[in-house]
């Protein structure tokens, strides 16, 4: 396959796993994160906010937040992992919270409790400290 084919497929593939996403999360306001540890030792992210359960169709290019989401998935297709949250606030104000693993583009849903340490990690808090305000739910799967 053509090195630019590959290119396509691969995204393709990550922008419909960020679709799968905003339609398993459904209605409301989606801040979607991924955090990627890169061999250097330093920590990628990217992270964009969806209005689900829909993605927008159209793309602001390399800088768009959504496009940059979903390369650092495309990028686990090269034999690395990410963290991939996503937590929605709905009408009432409350915040649901999910995550996955993510390896060779495929999404492992977390339950409820590996959720609660995914948020620790992303908010740079500790385990101990109490939660208020954020539901935490076992992720669907994105297949």
């Amino acid at each position: 396959m053509p090195a630019r084919d590959f290119a396509r497929l691969l995204a393709r593939r990550s922008m419909n796993m960020v679709r799968a996403l905003a339609l398993a999360a459904g209605d409301g306001v989606h801040h979607l994160s991924v955090t990627q540890p890169i061999p250097d030792g330093r920590i990628a992210e990217a992270d964009c906010l969806i209005v689900g359960p829909a993605v927008p169709e159209e793309s602001d290019g390399p800088d768009d937040p959504v496009a940059k989401v979903a390369y650092l998935l495309g990028t686990t297709a090269f034999g690395g992992s990410a963290m991939l949250i996503a937590q929605t606030l709905n009408e009432q104000g409350e915040v649901r919270f999910m995550s996955w693993m993510v390896h060779d583009l495929i999404a492992y849903p977390a339950t409820a409790d590996q959720s609660v340490i995914a948020y620790c990690i992303s908010a740079d808090r500790d385990l101990t400290d109490p939660v208020s305000g954020v539901t935490f739910v076992d992720a669907p799967s994105l297949a």
